[in-house]
């Protein structure tokens, strides 16, 4: 099995940049998360954002090519194309991925696959670090209900993602190909199933993951009931092999409270919406009270250089609960690293 690491922090290798944030001075984020659409051709029950209602924005192409640019100036070391709806519905996604590449910037996308067709992989999976398909059930129908689509969309994805596994192995590509579930009350029963039609597809990994729900949603699913999947979590992981690998994030299913009282992690991880806002997290997504400022307006140095952003920053660390925050927020497992390090345990040295 290939070494993945979906859990936990990655700041363990950027530590210099931990090092001048110890030391209060100003840094800038290792990621950014991009929308480069808030549009969606499907509407997944379990959306993070369904509270938007995706009311179709895209980024124009200038201003994706030049936040490349801004990600040099600042040393971002990496992006994931997706955000509020699907990425490739901004046909620039395209060209900013290939900008990335050339400019030795780690680049991601994650996509239902339907717009992730043989012309588009042909163009982009050359220039990705990795790639993830949403596939909720391996069921059409059941498929269709959840993701809000047809069940023709269905067969167009599989057709798709077998075509992407073709062309990363006849052309040796580095590129990690992906499929996720979230586990919710529609799905908890094919999570075998999916893992075993992710191997026969010839992806790289499977992984399954906890729903999160956004305090603006309705959509729900009860604490417990990973418990009902975990016969089939432990099926599906003897499923791993040399070139195929079964993720369980049993990080998250266990349920377990959060260790930290502040949001730290604000600085190494940003959000850009499809209307050009900065954003510290989806939490906080269309609340303008908490836009750190627009890229149509100012550079992302400019922006995160800003008085406005670092007083913002100040408030959700200093006096905002995180207790109304979604649970196992992708700031999450950084809130654990950098507590651990303001928090320092007695005697370090006896390690």
């Amino acid at each position: 099995m290939k070494n993945y690491f979906l859990d936990g922090s990655k700041l363990l290798y950027h530590l210099p940049r931990v090092e001048k944030w110890l030391k209060g001075e100003q840094v800038y984020p290792v990621h950014v998360e991009i929308s480069p659409s808030s549009g969606c051709n499907y509407r997944c029950i379990l959306c993070c954002v369904d509270y938007k209602k995706h009311k179709l924005q895209n980024l124009s192409k200038e201003l994706m090519l030049r936040i490349i640019d801004d990600f040099k100036e600042v040393g971002v070391k990496s992006f994931l194309l997706a955000g509020e709806g699907e990425p490739l519905l901004n046909r620039h996604s395209i060209d900013m991925l290939q900008k990335a590449k050339e400019a030795g910037i780690d680049g991601a996308l994650t996509t239902n696959g339907v717009l992730f067709t043989p012309q588009v992989v042909d163009k982009v999976l050359d220039a990705l670090s990795w790639t993830r398909y949403s596939i909720q059930s391996p069921r059409p129908k059941k498929y269709a209900l959840i993701h809000g689509t047809s069940e023709s969309d269905f067969d167009t994805v599989m057709e798709n993602i077998k075509y992407a596994v073709k062309v990363k192995k006849d052309k040796n590509l580095k590129v990690t190909i992906g499929i996720q579930q979230i586990l919710i009350n529609e799905n908890f029963n094919v999570v075998l199933e999916n893992a075993k039609m992710a191997k026969e597809l010839g992806v790289d990994y499977f992984t399954i993951k906890r729903f999160s729900k956004h305090p603006s949603n309705t959509y729900d699913v009860p604490e417990d009931l990973f418990k009902k999947s975990i016969p089939q979590f432990k099926e599906a992981e003897k499923l791993s092999d040399k070139s195929f690998t079964v993720l369980i994030r049993w990080n998250q299913f266990d349920n377990q409270p959060k260790t930290y009282n502040k949001c730290r992690g604000l600085p190494f991880i940003t959000q850009i919406l499809a209307n050009g806002g900065v954003y510290p997290c989806c939490q906080f997504f269309d609340k303008e009270e908490f836009s750190y400022g627009n890229l149509y307006d100012n550079t992302l140095k400019e922006v995160l250089d800003s008085e406005h952003a670092k007083k913002i920053m100040k408030f959700i660390e200093e006096k905002y609960d995180i207790k109304k925050c979604m649970t196992y927020c992708r700031h999450h497992s950084t809130n654990i690293f950098l507590d651990g390090l303001v928090n320092r345990p007695l005697h370090i040295n006896f390690i």
